[in-house]
């Protein structure tokens, strides 16, 4: 079973900075420490609500903005068109000016320099014919200029309309890739506040549950939770499965489903068929159940003392849970089933952190969610139980 352990560190550093910093350190030992936290996990579970929301907001923003991008890079695209069929309009209409212009000069007899221009107007046969054939020349040459200095400013105008659309559709191309690694972040924080919401959820039924047995016990809000529950003691610990085999080791390792290297497991992992008995490995009292986890499924706690030691185990990916909370247990008590192969997500069950039959053995000192509360605390507090328990690589008998 792999906890996701950066998802929570992230949630309890983001309420760090909301909550006095001794929030997690302090020993909560009361009924009234017990509620303010479940008042945090409610706090934590609607600040991730309006963040997904937010979140969401942020990505049809974005992809709005995208749409509109793409209406304009469209739109200049078209315009691109339009200054090309100009273009080609232009080609034609100067190709037959051209024409237009040489019949005219021709029949002046005007092709060839001023002096040929001079002999056309001083040929006339009258001072009528004279300013005639000047007012010719006058007006040839000034349509001449007017109408090349108007191609020119065409080529021109639309030269420079497609090198200024191209840098624009350019432009609009690097917003819209921008904006679309924008629409991924956001999409991956909501992806991490959506499978965060399970597990708060949980924690916050599972404290819930815990409030509702002290209170049945009849323990007062500001009386020692450990005066008002008594856990029986151990000498030694025992396994919890009459056989296994130990498939997957406490500390960092290569993440069995994401294949995410140096992800940390917080416990032991023993391969086993689904639907075997599971047993506490001290004698002990249920502190807390987890009910279909997204990551760790159904989970017991059970605390204890141990030589006189404070311990809490953990037992994840069961099928069933057969214990209560506040429920004193021996280590010949069966108090749920393996599971973690029918169960798993792929499968078409609820728990993403299992990929196939095997039990999760957690192992921490102190006890959890008494002397300290918070993933990261609980994290802090781990031991490898394959060493405490001095679990061989398999057996077959307790």
């Amino acid at each position: 079973m792999m906890k996701k352990g950066l998802k929570w560190i992230i949630i309890l550093s983001s309420i760090a900075l909301v909550l006095p910093m001794n929030t997690y350190a302090k020993k909560a030992t009361t009924l009234a420490e017990l509620r303010q936290e479940l008042a945090s996990l409610k706090k934590q579970l609607s600040d991730n609500q309006k963040q997904q929301n937010l979140t969401k907001n942020e990505i049809n923003s974005a992809k709005n903005n995208i749409t509109k991008k793409e209406t304009q890079i469209e739109a200049n695209q078209q315009k691109v068109i339009d200054a090309t069929n100009e273009s080609a309009k232009l080609e034609d209409e100067i190709a037959s000016g051209k024409e237009t212009l040489e019949k005219l000069v021709q029949s002046y007899q005007v092709a060839k320099g001023d002096n040929v221009y001079l002999e056309y107007i001083f040929q006339a046969s009258s001072y009528e014919d004279l300013v005639y054939r000047y007012a010719i020349m006058e007006q040839l040459m000034d349509y001449q200029e007017d109408l090349i200095s108007s191609w020119k400013d065409k080529i021109e105008y639309n030269s420079q309309l497609k090198v200024d659309l191209a840098n624009k559709e350019k432009e609009l191309n690097n917003q819209i890739d921008s904006l679309a690694s924008d629409i991924q972040k956001l999409g991956n924080k909501l992806d991490e506040l959506d499978d965060m919401t399970p597990d708060i959820k949980a924690e916050i039924a599972s404290t819930q549950s815990s409030i509702n047995y002290y209170t049945q016990l009849g323990c007062k809000e500001n009386e020692d939770l450990s005066e008002c529950m008594k856990v029986a003691s151990s000498k030694i610990f025992r396994r919890p499965l009459v056989k296994g085999t130990i498939t997957s080791q406490f500390g960092y390792r290569t993440h069995p489903v994401t294949g995410k290297k140096q992800s940390f497991h917080s416990g032991t992992d023993i391969g086993i068929k689904e639907g075997t008995n599971v047993y506490p490995i001290a004698n002990g009292t249920v502190s807390k159940l987890t009910i279909k986890s997204s990551c760790g499924g159904n989970m017991i706690y059970i605390q204890h003392i141990v030589n006189g030691k404070k311990y809490t185990s953990t037992y994840m990916h069961l099928l069933k849970i057969k214990v209560k909370i506040g429920q004193a247990v021996t280590t010949e008590d069966v108090i749920g089933l393996s599971g973690g192969s029918s169960t798993a997500k792929k499968k078409g069950g609820y728990d993403s952190c299992t990929t196939g039959g095997h039990l999760h053995l957690s192992l921490a000192t102190g006890w959890y969610e008494k002397d300290y509360f918070g993933y990261s605390k609980w994290r802090s507090h781990l031991i490898n139980p394959k060493t405490t328990l001095n679990l061989p690589s398999s057996w077959s008998s307790r």
